[in-house]
């Protein structure tokens, strides 16, 4: 489903947004896009689209879920929604910056999807005092629990660090990587190497 608003309005999450993004399982996001101004469940391809801002993924909407579950809190979808709308505003004033890092990891993003990685939940954006901006995108494989976490700098100018954890065994990492990315790639080859290193993070011992 999917909701209108205007550009200056806040986005508002509702009951029905969030049965929808379960109802689509693994793979989907909830999303909202810049130029239609709606909230829309997509697929993970749709997903890496520059102008959708990703609220959360299907796995996220799960961990929320879970959290209030074990602060022994009973969570409704209605709870949800609010929490959501209510990340969302703070997510909206850093649009402008992640919408610039969302170009950049797009090729990123369809790389990772092509193989079956998906975007798990929203990205981090960080704009340190000193120093480009920094995106951190979050990814799992389908029908896996391992989730890697993909930090780029604008224009791949700092080294890439790419982390994966397993849930079931939180006492370290499966993998923590730095990808030095700057040099003489292309801007593509630079988006398949890093991929496929997060790729190879989720899939290692498997």
């Amino acid at each position: 489903m999917s909701t209108s608003m205007p550009y200056g309005a806040r986005i508002i999450i509702t009951r029905d947004h969030v049965q929808d993004l379960r109802e689509h399982g693994p793979g989907a996001c909830l999303t909202w896009h810049e130029d239609t101004h709606q909230v829309q469940v997509v697929g993970p391809h749709t997903a890496l689209k520059p102008s959708r801002m990703i609220i959360t993924g299907y796995q996220g909407l799960r961990e929320m879920a879970d959290h209030h579950a074990e602060e022994g809190h009973v969570v409704t979808d209605d709870d949800l929604a609010q929490d959501l709308t209510d990340i969302t505003a703070d997510w909206r004033t850093d649009w402008p910056g992640i919408r610039a890092m969302n170009l950049q990891v797009e090729d990123l993003r369809g790389a990772l999807a092509d193989t079956g990685a998906y975007l798990s939940a929203a990205p981090t954006y960080m704009l340190p005092r000193h120093g480009l901006p920094q995106m951190t995108d979050y990814y799992r494989l389908a029908g896996g629990t391992r989730l890697a976490s993909v930090t780029v700098t604008f224009g791949f100018t700092e080294p890439a660090r790419i982390t994966a954890n397993d849930p079931d065994d939180d006492t370290q990492p499966i993998a923590d990587l730095t990808l030095g990315t700057g040099g003489t790639l292309t801007h593509a080859a630079t988006s398949r190497l890093i991929a496929s290193t997060v790729t190879s993070a989720l899939t290692q011992d498997r």
